[in-house]
């Protein structure tokens, strides 16, 4: 299994995950380049945003939450082991161990910019597709080669932000995982002046097709006000519409 940035990410977020669990409580970011402490008072405004379609095709093989609603998450992502050595200090990327039989897939939905007040609509299709497929890092950046197969699929969607817009780039800031203007001391990356990281999330138990509550990974216990994400299944294919605010 060969594991890309995108991994060594989640590597770092994983500290308190309880990611897919009935609650639907994702990992908590760490450490960034800067400390921004009016994170929930002041919108972001014009900042480049990518939405993620974070897939279980066979959810029932899941062992994050089996008897939730939402059965999978972080364990099926790394491995119990591995969780435990980022818990205990000392994060081990050897030991990660993700669950193949739940047929994780983690592929590029979309992306956009910000309004003034910090407001963005994402809409993205994903049509059902074979797995074994040699798709591109900035579509798979876990290089899974895996999409949607199965129309039970659990569905988690992942807002990540980019920071403030290029405004002669911008399409390079909304269309990967990692872009030439942000950093990411997690990854030790660093290519430009802007902070890159996961920032809302929603999660859809298999067959659910109707609205969600979205939430903040900076404060998974409440679900952010006027925020929502809807998922629509039809004959292979899924739909999801995300409106929010970025703050």
């Amino acid at each position: 299994m060969k594991f890309s940035l995108f991994t060594a990410l989640l590597f770092a977020v994983a500290v308190s995950i309880c990611w897919g669990s009935a609650t639907a409580e994702p990992a908590t970011s760490v450490s960034h380049v800067t400390t921004d402490s009016s994170y929930h008072n002041r919108p972001r405004a014009m900042h480049a945003v990518t939405l993620w379609w974070v897939i279980f095709n066979e959810p029932e093989n899941c062992v994050t939450s089996p008897e939730a609603a939402a059965k999978c998450g972080a364990v099926d992502i790394f491995g119990q082991e591995y969780l435990d050595s980022v818990a205990n200090g000392a994060p081990n990327p050897g030991l990660i161990s993700p669950n193949l039989e739940s047929g994780l897939a983690v592929v590029y939905a979309t992306g956009g910019i910000t309004s003034p007040l910090g407001r963005v609509r994402l809409v993205a299709s994903l049509y059902q597709g074979a797995s074994g497929e040699d798709l591109p890092d900035t579509v798979d950046p876990m290089n899974l080669n895996r999409t949607l197969t199965s129309s039970n699929a659990e569905v988690h969607l992942v807002m990540r932000d980019h920071g403030r817009r290029h405004r002669r780039d911008y399409e390079s800031q909304i269309s990967a995982f990692l872009d030439p203007y942000c950093s990411d001391p997690n990854l030790l990356y660093f290519a430009g002046p802007n902070l890159c990281q996961d920032v809302q999330f929603a999660v859809f138990a298999a067959d659910q097709d109707s609205d969600a509550e979205v939430f903040a990974f900076a404060d998974p216990t409440q679900p952010l006000q006027r925020a929502r994400a809807r998922l629509t299944r039809g004959d292979g294919v899924i739909q999801a519409i995300v409106e929010t605010t970025l703050r």
